[in-house]
C-alpha cells in the first residue's frame, strides 16, 4: 500500500471513522481538516493532525483527500480539492444532483486526477462470496434487495431532524441509502429505465423521503429494491432467484446461503465490521495508479450514473409511469 498522506475534509461521524482507520495504517499519514475550525484543539488533543485549510494539508504533504462532509458540500469540497491537484474518494453519494455529479467528473478528467466514491459494500465478503455464486443459478427471473432501519437510532444523542438525511435537497432513502442501487447495478448491470414510489409518510417529521421501492428490468430479470427510514430492527439483505436455485445474502450477518430444490442447503458466515470494510476501500484508494486499479472502487462516472437512477426514480414516481434513465 501506498504510504501517502490524506487529508480527510469533514470530520463528523464519517471522518472520524476514515481518521481512526487511518491512524491504523503503518506509513500512511492523515491529516483532518474539520469544516468547524474550532475542532482543531479538541483533534490534536486526541492525538490527530488537524489543519484549518485544505491547502494547509498540501503543504503539509498530503496528496489525496477523503471528502466526509454533508451531502450538499460534497461537490463543493471536492472541486476544491480537485484544484489542490489531490486524488479524491468522495462519501457517498457524489454530489446532492446529477448535474453536480457531472461537473465534478468533468473537472477531475481535466485535471488528470482520480475521481472516486465511497461504495464500502462492494468491500463486503459476503456480497463478494454471493457474486461469485450467482453463475451457479443459471438464468435468473428475480432479484429482490432491501435496506431499511430507523433513522432516529441512527446517531444516538443527536436530533435526526437536524442531520443532512432529513433535508430534502441533500438527504432521503434514495441518495442516503444508494450503496443499495450502486451494488445492484454492479453486479446486475445498468438499468435503461426505472418504475418507483418515492414516499413521505409523515411518521419521522422530516422533509425528505422515508421510503422508495424501485423496479426494473436486465436482460428479462426483474430488479426490486425497497428503502426505508422506518423499520425496526435493521434489515440489510438481498436474494437472486434463478432456474437452478436461489442465493440468499444478509450484509448484517454476513451469511451467504444457496438454496437447492433437492439437496441441502450450503451456507456461510463471512460477518464484517463496518471499520473492516472502510479499511479495505482506503485501502484500495490508497493503493490505485494508472495501470492498476482495484475494480470494487465505484470510479466517478458510476457515482454519477447512480444518482441518474435516483433522480429517475423519483420522476417516475412523480408521473407514475416508467421513466428512462438520463445518464449523462
Amino acid at each position: 500500500m501506498s504510504d501517502r498522506i490524506v487529508a480527510v475534509l469533514g470530520t463528523g461521524s464519517m471522518g472520524m471513522q476514515y481518521m481512526k482507520v487511518l491512524s491504523q495504517f503503518s506509513g500512511a499519514g492523515a491529516i483532518a481538516v474539520p469544516v468547524r475550525p474550532e475542532r482543531i484543539d479538541k483533534l490534536m488533543n486526541e492525538g490527530y493532525r488537524a489543519v484549518r485549510k485544505l491547502e494547509e494539508a498540501c503543504r503539509l504533504g498530503a496528496s489525496a483527500c477523503i471528502v466526509a462532509t454533508d451531502t450538499r458540500r460534497h461537490a463543493s469540497d471536492a472541486a476544491c480539492a480537485l484544484d489542490s491537484g489531490m486524488d479524491l474518494l468522495v462519501e457517498k453519494p457524489l454530489a446532492a444532483a446529477v448535474k453536480d455529479a457531472w461537473t465534478l467528473s468533468q473537472k477531475a478528467k481535466a485535471r488528470g486526477s482520480s475521481l472516486f466514491v465511497s461504495t464500502i459494500l462492494r468491500f463486503s465478503r459476503a456480497l463478494e462470496e454471493f457474486r461469485k455464486k450467482l453463475m451457479l443459478l443459471g438464468p435468473l427471473h428475480h432479484v429482490r434487495i432491501e435496506c431499511a432501519s430507523y433513522l432516529p437510532e441512527w446517531r444516538p444523542g443527536r436530533d435526526y431532524r437536524e442531520t443532512y438525511s432529513a433535508r430534502s435537497e441533500e438527504g432521503g432513502v434514495l441518495r442516503d441509502l444508494i450503496h443499495e442501487i450502486d451494488y445492484a447495478c454492479w453486479l446486475f448491470g445498468w438499468p435503461e429505465s426505472v418504475q418507483a414510489v418515492v414516499n413521505n409518510s409523515g411518521r419521522l417529521g422530516i422533509d425528505s423521503e422515508e421510503a422508495a421501492d424501485l423496479t426494473w428490468k436486465n436482460a428479462g430479470c426483474t430488479v426490486s429494491i425497497h428503502l426505508d427510514y422506518l423499520t425496526k430492527p435493521a434489515r440489510r439483505r438481498l436474494a437472486a432467484y434463478g432456474d437452478a436455485g436461489t442465493l440468499h445474502c444478509d450484509l448484517v450477518s454476513g451469511v451467504v446461503s444457496l438454496d437447492w430444490p433437492n439437496r441441502p442447503a450450503e451456507m456461510m458466515e463471512l460477518p464484517d465490521s463496518r471499520s473492516s470494510l472502510i479499511a479495505s476501500q482506503v485501502r484500495a484508494f490508497m493503493s490505485q495508479s494508472t495501470n492498476d486499479c482495484d475494480p470494487r472502487l465505484a470510479d466517478g462516472i458510476q457515482g454519477l450514473k447512480a444518482l441518474s437512477i435516483c433522480e429517475a426514480a423519483q420522476r417516475a414516481s412523480e408521473s407514475r409511469r416508467e421513466e428512462p434513465v438520463l445518464y449523462p
